[in-house]
């Protein structure tokens, strides 16, 4: 399927917009109460134990994010210790 049919996504958008009348007509506001979860749970799945130990890169952190990373196979897989790793220094996750 292409991602050029404008045409589709035009009516799509028109079709689904609010107009001048739908927002000056109804009162639109927070319902505070109302809110998803911030997380997505899975109730039925065991956690998984993330390594608690992170070990130093020895790589200043500027110069991680201003270095061009060599290629990378495709298919890799990260295990366990690559995973808690990456979550740990990206979104502080422990």
């Amino acid at each position: 399927m292409s991602n050029g049919n404008l045409d589709a996504a035009w009516r799509y958008h028109n079709g689904t917009k609010h107009s001048y009348q739908s927002i000056r007509s109804t009162p639109h506001y927070l319902d505070w109460r109302n809110q998803p979860l911030l997380f997505k749970v899975y109730p039925t799945l065991d956690g998984i134990p993330l390594p608690r130990q992170v070990p130093q890169t020895g790589v200043a952190a500027l110069s991680a994010i201003s270095t061009i990373p060599g290629e990378l196979e495709a298919a890799a897989i990260p295990d366990l210790n690559a995973l808690a790793l990456l979550l740990h220094f990206s979104a502080g996750v422990t």
